[in-house]
């Protein structure tokens, strides 16, 4: 395949190899999800249009395709909305930069930066990946002493896949941190379930009712495990704000990318997503999280199904890849885009 100057191909291949890492100072993870965005629009335009890979032009960088494209990965590939805005984000990055390069087509570029994120629906699963969640529960800081109440309460939100109601109205009479460590947690409909909790939490609550004595004081003025700095429960907008404030840490100190809008609730669904992905049964999960039946669990099973999918796709690619950086003549585009797409 011989390239022309200046296509498609060559801002393509520009943006991802010069633009991003060296103008932009994108990470690697960042130039291997942008690359994965347009190995999958080169898809959806061989599929859909019945325009071969090497054969897309500038001209069909369009906003009727690119929504057609959207909409394409998530009614057919069953993405949720989070994912299909993140790709909507790297179309508009790329596209951001052709309409400074490429005058032609300016219009149809304005045309697609036009086009707005899609609000995820109430009922949506949110979640984010066992990294990410590492990332956001290391951003309190363990030597202030807000920052370590802070750390434990997201551990023991996350450990435990405790509804917020739930977290709020732990009492330290319900912690058992001798072997089998527990804690009894009260749901909806006052069921009470005992959920297990791991070594790291169990040390992280021990320290936390060491240094703030609450086993003298919880019969006092401390009965909740954990209070605010005026001595009462938190709130869920107070929660929120927490997690919030160490969300932003995590993604601008660690770049931890998450674009989900957080709140208490993902750290229940990323709980269970994240059991699934060990292979723990959707029984236990059903009575981890205290569900009444277990049809409500299995709604992770189908994010955990193409995890999966996407996991093997993975490991494929990495026993075959190679050291190319950059796209030549002589190249196929895809198989470019995917070993790209996979560093």
């Amino acid at each position: 395949m011989t390239m022309n100057n200046k296509n498609f191909q060559y801002y393509l291949s520009h943006f991802l190899t010069k633009e991003m890492p060296v103008n932009r100072n994108n990470s690697t993870n960042t130039i291997s999800s942008y690359a994965t965005t347009f190995k999958l629009y080169l898809e959806y335009m061989n599929e859909e249009k019945g325009i071969k890979p090497n054969n897309v032009n500038l001209s069909d960088i369009t906003k009727d395709n690119v929504i057609g494209y959207l909409n394409w990965l998530e009614y057919k590939h069953q993405i949720q909305v989070n994912s299909r805005n993140v790709r909507l984000a790297a179309i508009r990055s790329f596209v951001s930069y052709l309409q400074i390069e490429d005058i032609e087509h300016i219009f149809e570029y304005q045309k697609i930066l036009s086009i707005k994120k899609k609000k995820s629906s109430d009922n949506e699963v949110l979640w984010i990946s066992k990294d990410q969640m590492k990332l956001l529960l290391n951003s309190p800081s363990s030597h202030i002493k807000d920052g370590f109440k802070d750390k434990v309460m997201l551990t023991v939100l996350y450990d435990t896949g405790a509804r917020v109601d739930e977290l709020i109205h732990m009492k330290l009479m319900d912690i058992h941190l001798d072997k089998p460590s527990s804690i009894k947690i009260k749901g909806k409909g006052n069921k009470v379930r005992v959920v297990p909790i791991m070594g790291n939490t169990v040390k992280l609550l021990k320290k936390y009712i060491d240094e703030n004595n609450l086993k003298k004081r919880q019969f006092e003025d401390h009965p909740y495990l954990f209070q605010n700095r005026s001595g009462k429960p938190y709130t869920r907008a107070g929660i929120s704000y927490i997690i919030n404030k160490y969300v932003d840490i995590a993604n601008s100190k660690y770049n931890a990318r998450i674009t989900v809008k957080m709140h208490p609730h993902v750290f229940r669904h990323s709980k269970a997503v994240h059991l699934l992905e060990a292979g723990i049964e959707l029984i236990y999960i059903r009575d981890f999280l205290g569900h009444s039946s277990v049809k409500t669990t299995e709604i992770y099973a189908k994010i955990c199904s193409q995890n999966k999918i996407d996991a093997l796709e993975k490991v494929y690619e990495n026993l075959s890849q190679t050291s190319e950086n950059d796209w030549t003549n002589d190249q196929d585009l895809m198989d470019w885009l995917t070993k790209l797409s996979k560093k």
